[in-house]
């Protein structure tokens, strides 16, 4: 490891830790609520705290060319949201975790057909393989004497995992136009005004304890975003997306301690084969030095 990039990397890991924590939160109130109310809720936290993180950095207000940019982004946001709080509202924490990984092979198919990225041929067995990973999850689930398959739930985890990849490929079309807190800022803001006429049709006013729980989803999101988007600029992508894979070990701990979820042995196996066809598939790209102006590839909820 080389020493300018250990803090860089205790950040992404922080990073991780928080946006995992985000999700174990959000768990707790998406079944409970209209799933339009979960995300506007979700989001107006998020646009509060983010907001206010934007006032003092004291840069300028986006203009309309920024808008433009950031409001297509918002609209896959908003169906990456959709899709993830209804896997984990579904699905083991863990589980829904694991399926989101294979956001990066979508990420290299969407920049072919987008942006001309070549795809490397390894990329092709890594993704053969992140299929067979999803399928040992869903055995597991068939397994499972105490719950059915739940095809909605691993189709929302697969949904949120091709949303999340088109949010990065526009947010790699757009480098360098807007900075992290912007885009996180935007993003926030026009989820909250996309879903508000639905929130508002279905509206049930939740408890004090969960408002408060939107509350500290907010802040873990914007925190958490803002911790990648700082350590993405300033080490290898390559160095620090795996450890984005770290997320599996927390929902797994936050699954057992918060909700008295036990990871399968068929989810074991299948995060591992996902994680590694990712691993490979990420070592096998060609590296290239840290350009400050890339922007770093947020998770989007």
């Amino acid at each position: 490891m080389r020493g300018v990039w250990r803090k860089p990397i205790l950040i992404t890991g922080l990073g991780v830790l928080l946006l995992s924590c985000m999700d174990a939160a959000m768990k707790s109130v998406s079944a409970a609520y209209p799933l339009a109310e979960v995300i506007g809720l979700r989001y107006a936290a998020g646009a509060v705290v983010s907001f206010a993180v934007f006032r003092t950095s004291r840069e300028a207000l986006p203009g309309r060319s920024a808008l433009k940019r950031n409001l297509l982004r918002a609209v896959v946001v908003l169906l990456t949201a959709g899709s993830f709080f209804t896997a984990i509202a579904r699905l083991p924490l863990a589980d829904a975790i694991s399926l989101t990984f294979l956001a990066p092979f979508f990420t290299a198919v969407l920049a072919f057909l987008m942006l001309g990225e070549p795809v490397a041929s390894h990329l092709k067995l890594g993704i053969l393989f992140g299929l067979i990973g999803v399928c040992i999850i869903g055995a597991g689930q068939r397994s499972d004497a105490n719950h059915a398959l739940d095809v909605v739930g691993i189709g929302a985890a697969l949904t949120c995992a091709f949303f999340y990849a088109l949010s990065n490929v526009l947010i790699r079309r757009t480098a360098g136009a807007d900075s992290s807190i912007v885009i996180v800022m935007l993003s926030s803001v026009f989820v909250l005004l996309l879903a508000a006429p639905v929130m508002i049709a279905g509206w049930q006013t939740p408890t004090a304890p969960h408002f408060a729980v939107f509350a500290v989803s907010g802040l873990l999101g914007t925190a958490g975003h803002l911790c990648l988007a700082w350590s993405y600029t300033r080490a290898p992508a390559g160095t620090l997306g795996v450890l984005e894979y770290s997320a599996f070990v927390w929902a797994s701990l936050l699954g057992f301690l918060v909700f008295g979820e036990v990871p399968s042995a068929f989810t074991l196996l299948g995060a591992l084969v996902i994680v590694a066809a990712c691993v490979l598939s990420t070592f096998g790209q060609p590296r290239r030095g840290v350009d400050p102006t890339d922007q770093p590839l947020m998770p989007p909820v």
